[in-house]
């Protein structure tokens, strides 16, 4: 994951910190940074995310967990619906057609 947005989500961890439950501000806040991540070319493992908050569990309520990986896995399976066609790039700067020469 890039260093920006690993950022996102601490900041979004950060803001969520004293939290017992999420309210629609919060939500929407946890929406733009998931998608912000996918459309900066970013990715994320919805597993990999739940681990690390979840690590944080002194930090985080366990119903903001449960939220903000319902989120997440929304947000990501939404991008990945609207960008089914999209290609990803296999390492080759000259072609960006995603196919091997």
């Amino acid at each position: 994951m890039k260093i920006e947005s690993l950022a996102m989500l601490q900041q979004l961890q950060n803001l969520m910190a004293d939290l017992k439950s999420t309210g629609p501000s919060d939500e929407d806040l946890a929406k733009s940074t998931f998608k912000k991540i996918l459309e900066s070319g970013d990715t994320y493992s919805v597993t990999e995310l739940e681990n690390w908050f979840a690590s944080q569990t002194n930090i985080l309520e366990q119903a903001v967990i449960d939220r903000l990986m319902n989120i997440a896995h929304y947000q990501k399976s939404k991008f990945e619906a609207n960008n089914k066609f999209r290609m990803i790039s296999d390492g080759d700067n000259e072609c960006s057609c995603g196919g091997s020469h």
